[in-house]
C-alpha cells in the first residue's frame, strides 16, 4: 500500500496535533460524528465539500482533483456566442465565481468575487478565471492551431494547481473561428460532481441558462434521530464488511502490516498515473442488458459486479474491497449553490470460483445494494467513528465506477453540434481505477493505474479483461466462475 509523501505526512501529523486528537481516538469516543447536515445556502460548505476541502488543505499543490475538458463547437456557433454562454454560466453559477475563506474556527466558507473575461491583443483568444492564458505560440493564429497544440495548452491548464484561496475553481479559454470554436474548460472537483455537468455544460451547449428556476433551495429540516441511527448503522455495516480486521490488500493479498494507529498516517496517496481506454462492443452491451434483467439488477450495478470479477481475475483475490463513488446530492442542494456532493462507498465482495456466473452476479448485486443503503451517510463521519474506535484506515486500492460521459443526455441543436474530450491530469487517485463511461452512442472502459504500485502484468491486461468479461458473460451464466476465468485466460492470456 503506497504511503503519503513526506510533505503531506507532515501536514497530517501537524493537523492531528493541533486538533488535540489521538491517532486512535480516546477510548470513550465510540460514537460517530452524527451532526446532521443542513443543505447550505451559498457561502456555507456541505459535508462532502468539507471532506473535499480537507483533502485540498493537505496538499494544495496537488492537481489530482483538477478536471479538464476540451469542447469543440461546430455549425452555427460563433466565438462570440460561445463567450456569451461562458459569461452567462459564470454569472449564474455562483460556486464557479467564488474563492474560499477560512475563519478563526477553521471553518471554510465561499465568498463571491468579481472576475472579468479577457481578450488577447488580437481579440482572438478569450480567457476567464486565470492570468496566464497565452500559450507559448503567441504568434500563431488561434484559428490555425491544430488539435495537438490545443491539447498541449489544455494539459498545461489542467496540470496547474488551483489556489482556491485566491483563485476561482474554473478556468476557461475560447479560441478559433466561427463554426470551429474550441473551449478549454478546467474545473476543480470541489466545485462540481457528476450531477453538476448537465447544468454547467448544458448552459454552454445551449447558450441559455440550464438551471431549474423552480428548484427549491430552502434548507431541509433534518431528522436528528434518524441521522444518528443511519450513521451508526453505516458504521456497523463497515465493521462487519469492508472495515473488518481480516480484509486484505487485493493487489498483494496481504493483511495490513502497520498497526491501526499507524494506518491513519499512511492512507492511499495520489501518485503519477497512466490511463488506457478501450471500447466495449455494442452487441455485447445489448446482451449484457438482458443479463441484468435475468439476475434482477440494474445494468450499472451489474457492471460493478464485472469490475469485481475483473479484480479477481487480475489479482487472484477472491475476497476484496472495491471503492465505488455515489451521488449524494439532495434536491435542495442546487449545483450552482453547492459544489461537490459525492460520496465514497466501499463494497466487500467474496467470489466463489465454484459458483455459477449467474449466482455470482446475483450475489454481487445484493452486496452492492446492501452497501448502497448507506450512501446517504457521508464517508467522512464513518472514518471518524472507525478511528475513534481504534480501527484502521480502510483498504482502498481499487476504485470502480460506472458514469455518464460529460455530454450524455444534454440536448444538442442539429445546426450546432458539440463534441467533448477529457484531459488527463496525470494523477491516479487510487492504485487502480476502473471506469465504464457511456455517452449517447457508445460505451468504453478506462483504467488508471499507478506504475510501480500496480504490477505491469495487471496494467497490461486490465482493459482486455474488462471488455472480454462483458463479451463472455452473457453466454456463460450457467457455467462456473472458474470456467469463465479459464475462457478469459484463453482470450486475454497472462
Amino acid at each position: 500500500m503506497p504511503t503519503l509523501t513526506e510533505a503531506r505526512l507532515t501536514l497530517l501529523r501537524r493537523r492531528i496535533a493541533e486538533s488535540g486528537g489521538a491517532l486512535s481516538g480516546p477510548a470513550d469516543e465510540t460514537r460517530p460524528d452524527t451532526r446532521t447536515e443542513t443543505p447550505a445556502l451559498f457561502g456555507q460548505f456541505g459535508i462532502a465539500e468539507r471532506r473535499m476541502w480537507k483533502i485540498y488543505e493537505l496538499d494544495p499543490e496537488s492537481v489530482s482533483h483538477n478536471i479538464g475538458l476540451v469542447l469543440e463547437f461546430g455549425g452555427s456557433r460563433t466565438v462570440e456566442s460561445v463567450v456569451a454562454a461562458a459569461e452567462l454560466l459564470v454569472e449564474r453559477f455562483e460556486v464557479l465565481r467564488s474563492v474560499v475563506e477560512v475563519d478563526d474556527a477553521d471553518v471554510p466558507h465561499r465568498v463571491q468575487v468579481q472576475r472579468e473575461g479577457q481578450w488577447d491583443t488580437e481579440h482572438s483568444v478569450w480567457s476567464w478565471g486565470f492570468e496566464d492564458v497565452a500559450d507559448e505560440s503567441a504568434d500563431t493564429d488561434p484559428a490555425e492551431i491544430d488539435p495537438a497544440e490545443i491539447d498541449t495548452v489544455a494539459t498545461r491548464m489542467t496540470r496547474t494547481p488551483f489556489d482556491l484561496f485566491s483563485e476561482v475553481p474554473l478556468r476557461l479559454r475560447v479560441s478559433g473561428r466561427d463554426g470551429e470554436v474550441t473551449m478549454i474548460l478546467v474545473v476543480h472537483h470541489l466545485a462540481v460532481d457528476d450531477t453538476s455537468w448537465p447544468l454547467l455544460l448544458g448552459t454552454l451547449v445551449s447558450g441559455e441558462w440550464a438551471g431549474d428556476a423552480d428548484a427549491d433551495s430552502r434548507p431541509a429540516t433534518p431528522d436528528a434521530a434518524a441521522a444518528t441511527e443511519a450513521a451508526e448503522s453505516a458504521v456497523r455495516h463497515a465493521l462487519s464488511t469492508w472495515a473488518a480486521e481480516d480484509v486484505r490488500h487485493p493487489l498483494s493479498g496481504e493483511l495490513p502490516a502497520e498497526s491501526a494507529a499507524e494506518s491513519w498516517l499512511s492512507p492511499m496517496d495520489d501518485r503519477a498515473g497512466l490511463k488506457v481506454a478501450a471500447p466495449v462492443a455494442d452487441e455485447s452491451l445489448t446482451a449484457f442488458d438482458r443479463v441484468a434483467q435475468t439476475v434482477g439488477a440494474t445494468p450499472n450495478a451489474l457492471l460493478i459486479g464485472v469490475c469485481s470479477l475483473a479484480a479477481y481475475a487480475l489479482t487472484g483475490a477472491s475476497d476484496h474491497v472495491l471503492v465505488v463513488p455515489a451521488d449524494n446530492r439532495r434536491r435542495s442542494q442546487s449545483p450552482h449553490h453547492i459544489g461537490y456532493c459525492g460520496n465514497i462507498i466501499p463494497v466487500r465482495f467474496r467470489v466463489d470460483p465454484t459458483a455459477t456466473v449467474e449466482q455470482t452476479l446475483r450475489t454481487a448485486a445484493a452486496v452492492i445494494y446492501r452497501a448502497m443503503e448507506h450512501s446517504g451517510t457521508d464517508f467522512g463521519p464513518i472514518l471518524t467513528a472507525l478511528r475513534q474506535q481504534g480501527g484502521r484506515f480502510p483498504i482502498m486500492e481499487i476504485m470502480a465506477s460506472v458514469r455518464p460521459a460529460p455530454l450524455r443526455g444534454i440536448p444538442q441543436p442539429d445546426h450546432a453540434p458539440v463534441t467533448c474530450r477529457s484531459v488527463f491530469n496525470g494523477i491516479a487517485n487510487y492504485p487502480l481505477s476502473i471506469a465504464f463511461e457511456a455517452d449517447d452512442h457508445s460505451t468504453h472502459v478506462e483504467v488508471d493505474h499507478q506504475p510501480g504500485i500496480v504490477p505491469d502484468h495487471i496494467a497490461v491486461r486490465s482493459t482486455g479483461v474488462l471488455t472480454a468479461l462483458v463479451d463472455l458473460i452473457p453466454a456463460a451464466l450457467d457455467g462456473t466462475v472458474a470456467e469463465l476465468l479459464a475462457n478469459l485466460e484463453r482470450r486475454v492470456p497472462a
